[in-house]
C-alpha cells in the first residue's frame, strides 16, 4: 500500500471517529430549551390533537417544552419546508402524514424530497379507511360494488375529499386491484364527501375511520369493508377487504414525527424514547381508541421501513393514475 493510500486511510478513520463524537456532543444534554412540534394542517383535526397529547408527554419525558406549531397549507408542504429552513438541530420537528411518501409524485415541482431530506424518529398512529355508503345503496359488500362497477363501466362514482388526499388515491388504488373504472368526484373535504354520500349524490367513499365512525353508528351510512390489515375494534362485524377477496389490500392513514435527515443519530434516538413514552400513557391510548386508531410506536427503524414501503405501493399507483396536483 502506498503512503498516499494510507494517509487517506488515517483521515478517514479520523472523520468517522469524529462524526461520532460531534453526534454525541450534540446529544450530550439535549434538550436544552423548547422544541418545537410543526403541524402541518389546520387546528382541531385528528392529526391535531394527537400531536398536542404527543407533545405534552414528549416534554415530560425530556424536561423541556414542546410548542405544537399548526402551519397548514399546500398540501402539507407549507408546515415540511418551515422543519427544512429551521436549524437542524432536533429542535424542531414535524408531524408528517402519508404525504411524506406521496408528495414527490403528486408534486412534481416541490422543493423537497422527503424520503431523502426527512429521517424518522417514531411513528404515531394510523387508522385505516372504510368503504362506506348511503344505507339505501344496492351493495352490501365489496363483491357487490365490483360486480357493479364491471357492470357499469365508467358509470359508478366515488367521492374523494380532495386530489392526492388517503380517500382519492385508496379509490385509485381499488380499481387498480379490481380493473373497474369507477370515476372520483372531488369534494372540499371530508364533511361535504360524507354529506354527499349520505344524500345519495354519490355512491360510496373511502373514507378514514375516525372521520366516518359517529355516522356509521349512528346508521346514517352503512359499512361495505374496513382496509385494514384486521377488522376494526368499533366495527366487529365488518369485513377487511382481504377477506372480500382483495389480496394483500391495505390502506390507512398515518402519522409520524420526522426531522431533518442530517439531524444526529443520538439525538434522534432521545426523540424516539420520548414519543416512545409519551404514547405509552392510559390516556393516549383512550384518545387512539376514540379516534378508532392504532398506535404505532417503536424505534425509527421500524418506522423508516413503514415509509419505504409506502412510498413503494404510493409512486407506481400514482403514476398509473395520472394524478398530478400541479
Amino acid at each position: 500500500m502506498s503512503s498516499s493510500s494510507r494517509k487517506w486511510r488515517i483521515l478517514a478513520a479520523v472523520l468517522v471517529v469524529a462524526t461520532a463524537w460531534a453526534n454525541q456532543a450534540a446529544a450530550q444534554g439535549f434538550p436544552t430549551k423548547p422544541l418545537r412540534l410543526v403541524v402541518p394542517y389546520p387546528p382541531g383535526g385528528p392529526s391535531d390533537t394527537t400531536a398536542r397529547a404527543v407533545a405534552g408527554g414528549m416534554a415530560a419525558a425530556l424536561g423541556q417544552p414542546v410548542v405544537v406549531e399548526n402551519k397548514p397549507g399546500a398540501g402539507a408542504i407549507v408546515g415540511s419546508e418551515a422543519v427544512l429552513a429551521a436549524p437542524h438541530d432536533g429542535y424542531t420537528l414535524l408531524m408528517g402524514s402519508n404525504v411524506l411518501t406521496t408528495g414527490k409524485w403528486l408534486y412534481p415541482k416541490m422543493s423537497f424530497d422527503a424520503m431523502r431530506d426527512f429521517r424518522a424518529v417514531a411513528g404515531v398512529f394510523r387508522s385505516p379507511h372504510i368503504v362506506v355508503a348511503a344505507p339505501t345503496f344496492a351493495a352490501t359488500n365489496i363483491q357487490d360494488l365490483i360486480r357493479m362497477a364491471k357492470a357499469q363501466p365508467g358509470k359508478l362514482d366515488y367521492a374523494s375529499s380532495g386530489g392526492g388526499t388517503m380517500p382519492h388515491l385508496g379509490a385509485e388504488l381499488f380499481k387498480q386491484a379490481t380493473g373497474t373504472s369507477i370515476t372520483g368526484i372531488p369534494y372540499k373535504g371530508s364533511g361535504p364527501a360524507l354529506t354527499a354520500v349520505m344524500a345519495g349524490e354519490v355512491p360510496v367513499y373511502f373514507d378514514i375511520q375516525f372521520s366516518a365512525q359517529s355516522l356509521l353508528m349512528a346508521g346514517k351510512l352503512k359499512a361495505l369493508g374496513v382496509t385494514g390489515k384486521e377488522r376494526s375494534p368499533q366495527f366487529p362485524k365488518v369485513p377487511t377487504l382481504i377477506e372480500q377477496g382483495l389480496k394483500d389490500f391495505e390502506l390507512y392513514s398515518w402519522f409520524g414525527i420526522v426531522v431533518p435527515s442530517d439531524v444526529p443519530d443520538a439525538v434522534v434516538e432521545r426523540l424516539n424514547a420520548a414519543v416512545n413514552q409519551a404514547m405509552a400513557a392510559t390516556s393516549f391510548k383512550e384518545q387512539l381508541d376514540r379516534l378508532g386508531a392504532f398506535p404505532m410506536g417503536g424505534s425509527p427503524q421500524s418506522f423508516k421501513a413503514m415509509m419505504e414501503k409506502e412510498a413503494a405501493l404510493w409512486g407506481p399507483t400514482i403514476k398509473r393514475a395520472g394524478i398530478t396536483l400541479e
